[in-house]
């Protein structure tokens, strides 16, 4: 019964043994598979940039951003439309995916750098994402709970990673341009007042108001359909019109006479219609522009129709003041000299890139 008490007993040592020693195995495996970039995690260091981490998390989030970029431009160029077709492909001896992967890398460095001189400058207090991590957490249970007592918030209800990301990314670098044009980025008022005079008459002249009349013949039926029968005949009935009005007869006249062939269009382009986005008949503004009041335009062709437009009238507005134009010159001038100042800063930092690990990273995963 002894015997069988103590065989029992070193059978049980001799498992625990086994159990603790491979149990050891596997912990050295893993950190073995960690110290080799087997294996990494979110927070595994892919670079450093002037003694700042970047972290794998970090550096997809950036990869995910550019790869859409990158496989757009690529797809759009090349005719492709499936992520399949970008699968070990060759573009004019680029892959896509390292075209992805380096531009995600160049990115992130040029982030860091300035997040490091915001640092220095004291407006944000960490570079690490891990931090970046718990301020978004932060961020999405003060909303959170705002909602919930019915409070107002401004923005989204709760931020995604990339969304907060590059918000807290532009407010850090509109205070950091605001910080350095204070010691980095001295402009004189003197340089600004040249550039003014330069670029006054080309960018700061106000739009003058512009009143026209057209006469319009198109060339296109009802479905948008051209014929070459239709576009010689609006030809000739538009160097007919014009023909008449070189006699002596009025633009108006004329137009009355031919808009049976089409139609006549009177418009009057406003200083602020023309400084809108969206300006309708650009053409016969681009025309009118050269003209005098009362002077006619010659033939003008568009894609479905040609037109001919006297200039009625127009009223000057004068120039953008000094002081407007002198801030637009002034904010130009300091984005240009940050650009130049972080494009330096890049160059010049000291970065060093696990190439094992970055060569591990997937951009599909």
């Amino acid at each position: 019964m002894t015997n069988d008490i103590n065989l029992k007993k070193r059978v049980v040592n001799r498992t625990g043994i086994i159990l603790i020693l491979t149990g050891i195995l596997v912990i050295l495996a893993i950190l073995l598979a960690y110290q080799t970039e087997l294996i990494y995690n979110d927070f595994s260091k892919i670079a450093m940039v002037n003694g700042e981490p970047v972290y794998v998390r970090e550096y997809k989030m950036n990869l995910k951003s550019n790869s859409n970029e990158v496989m757009a431009y690529f797809g759009e160029k090349n005719g492709l439309r499936s992520e399949t077709d970008f699968l070990n492909s060759s573009f004019e001896g680029k892959i896509p995916d390292e075209v992805a992967k380096q531009n995600a890398l160049e990115n992130i460095i040029r982030i860091k750098v300035q997040q490091k001189l915001a640092k220095e400058n004291g407006i944000i207090k960490s570079t690490d994402y891990r931090d970046f991590l718990k301020e978004l957490e932060r961020e999405n249970e003060q909303r959170n709970d705002a909602l919930k007592n019915n409070k107002v918030i401004y923005g989204p209800d709760n931020y995604g990673e990339l969304e907060y990301y590059c918000y807290t990314f532009d407010n850090m670098v509109k205070e950091l341009k605001k910080k350095l044009k204070e010691s980095e980025f001295l402009i004189s008022e003197n340089e600004i007042k040249k550039m003014y005079i330069r670029l006054k008459e080309s960018r700061f002249k106000v739009p003058d108001s512009i009143e026209i009349q057209a006469v319009i013949i198109p060339f296109a039926d009802e479905k948008g359909v051209i014929s070459d029968e239709m576009e010689k005949n609006a030809r000739w009935l538009i160097e007919e019109a014009k023909m008449r009005i070189e006699k002596g007869e009025s633009f108006e006249e004329v137009a009355d006479a031919y808009k049976k062939y089409g139609m006549v269009l009177d418009h009057y382009f406003t200083k602020e219609e023309q400084l809108s986005k969206d300006i309708p008949y650009p053409e016969f503004l681009q025309e009118a522009k050269g003209l005098i009041p009362g002077q006619v335009s010659e033939i003008i062709e568009r894609a479905t129709d040609y037109s001919l437009l006297i200039c009625k009238s127009k009223e000057e507005w004068g120039y953008v003041s000094y002081e407007e134009a002198s801030k637009i010159l002034r904010d130009e001038q300091i984005e240009k000299e940050y650009e130049k100042y972080v494009d330096e800063l890049v160059e010049e930092a000291d970065v060093q890139i696990n190439e094992k690990l970055y060569n591990r990273i997937d951009i599909k995963k």
